[in-house]
């Protein structure tokens, strides 16, 4: 359905309330022009566009004000609310509140129209949902968007969501290497997001467009192969005459062969201005076996990712973040969790750090029916945890919570290869990881010998 130019449409024109029509699919059928003058965004750029409920990270601003008014996924589903908008403008921000109006379509699907206040909402008001999960939910969703808003600018921090004092502090060390040439050292356990990070650090110089970035696998390529790429990088870029920055990224750095110190000492301290190195390891580096100096020469600046286990109070954002992204590419949009949902995600021990909480949202956004994901929605693995941690002892004993949360870990790997009759590709799935995590897990708690696992 389209607005085409007739005597309704231009006297809709002249309604001095901003407001603005969506089917039921959230896709903008129609924007008057007293909307167009509050979000300084033409009619012509937003209509079409999906008005999808998420934290957007776009630098675009017809799609900045797009993921701004999408409706809350509940609306529809029939429910009237009342939220307040905030658009971004040059040196402030505008804040409203919108009624969002649910239109009948059919038994099953519902429009939406938006109607905007004239002016802007001199108090904040409490949102007044139908429920205290509701409630919850939104308030998320809003500190997700003010995070994001916080961090908008030339750094790229899209997935680097935190409030912890370790990430903050992993922020602070970040920007300081954007605006530094030195190299950079990335350390944390697998599924942190090191190369999420390396990435945000070389592209977060703003280079438009951006120079290389650059891979290698130390643990895969040998040495022959890693010391060609290295000649071949240095050779394409030290003679551009561009202020583009170019990033060697080595992936896995404690396996790089000893005898490969020299010429990588060489790159840190004479290589040109425009290109700059960058390493990662899942190995603190006391624990590196190749040349002890490797980690002083490659870790100028080095950048300590914590686990998520020791930063707990950023799951719920983290959560939130991943449930939104899928909604931007779903039909069907969820708004939440449950408050008994997020306690479970949080008690968790997430041996697969941030990766491992990205597929479970997936997970559980896939199975759930209603626009809030509830803790039956989250995937058995996760409610096993709680069953285990049930059987603390009663007495007043200190716990170790190391020793303690990897009995609870190797309590469900062996279980899941029980009810796998010990398929080790199903046990994995079972468990929600990778079937090479898996081996390494089992190789950890001695179920089974690197042998087996060369074999």
């Amino acid at each position: 359905m389209k607005f085409r130019s007739s005597k309704l449409t231009r006297f809709l024109q002249t309604i001095q309330q901003p407001f603005f029509l969506l089917d039921g699919n959230a896709t903008l059928l129609f924007c008057n022009h007293a909307l167009e003058e509050w979000t300084g965004c033409q009619a012509e750029q937003l209509i079409g566009l999906l008005f999808r409920y998420r934290a957007s990270t776009s630098r675009q601003k017809h799609e900045m004000i797009a993921a701004a008014l999408a409706p809350p996924p509940e609306v529809f589903q029939g429910q009237h609310r009342r939220i307040l908008l905030t658009i971004d403008r040059v040196t402030s921000q505008s804040r409203r509140y919108a009624d969002f109006v649910p239109l009948s379509i059919s038994p099953n699907s519902h429009g939406v129209l938006v109607l905007v206040d004239q002016s802007d909402a001199t108090a904040i008001l409490p949102e007044r949902p139908e429920t205290a999960e509701q409630q919850a939910a939104l308030e998320l969703h809003q500190a997700l968007l003010s995070f994001r808003r916080r961090q908008a600018g030339r750094f790229q921090w899209e997935r680097m969501i935190g409030v912890s004092p370790s990430m903050q502090r992993v922020r602070r060390l970040a920007r300081l290497a954007v605006d530094s040439t030195a190299s950079v050292l990335i350390l944390g356990e697998s599924g942190t997001g090191k190369e999420h990070l390396a990435s945000a650090i070389h592209y977060g110089q703003g280079n438009d467009p951006p120079g290389a970035f650059v891979p290698i696998e130390c643990q895969i390529l040998g040495q022959e192969l890693i010391t060609s790429t290295i000649y071949a990088f240095r050779k394409r870029f030290q003679r551009e005459e561009t202020s583009r920055r170019h990033t060697l990224f080595l992936k896995d750095a404690d396996a790089l062969p000893e005898t490969l110190y020299p010429l990588l000492a060489e790159f840190v301290t004479a290589s040109s201005a425009n290109q700059r190195l960058i390493a990662a390891s899942t190995l603190a580096t006391d624990h590196w076996t190749n040349h002890e100096s490797f980690p002083i020469v490659l870790g100028t600046i080095t950048i300590e990712l914590p686990p998520l286990r020791q930063r707990k109070d950023d799951i719920p954002m983290l959560a939130q973040m991943f449930l939104e992204e899928h909604n931007e590419t779903a039909n069907r949009q969820r708004g939440g969790f449950t408050s008994d949902a997020l306690d479970f995600l949080v008690q968790y021990y997430f041996p697969g750090n941030i990766e491992e909480l990205e597929q479970l949202v997936g997970e559980a956004y896939r199975k759930s029916e209603a626009t809030l994901i509830t803790a039956s929605d989250l995937p058995v693995r996760i409610r096993n945890v709680w069953e285990a941690a049930a059987q603390v002892p009663a007495d007043n004993k200190p716990i170790e919570l190391e020793p303690f949360l990897q009995n609870i870990e190797k309590e469900l790997i062996e279980r899941a290869l029980h009810l796998a009759d010990n398929n080790k590709s199903k046990a994995a799935e079972l468990l929600g990881i990778t079937r090479p995590r898996l081996y390494r897990r089992l190789e950890f708690f001695g179920l089974i010998d690197s042998e087996t696992i060369e074999n």
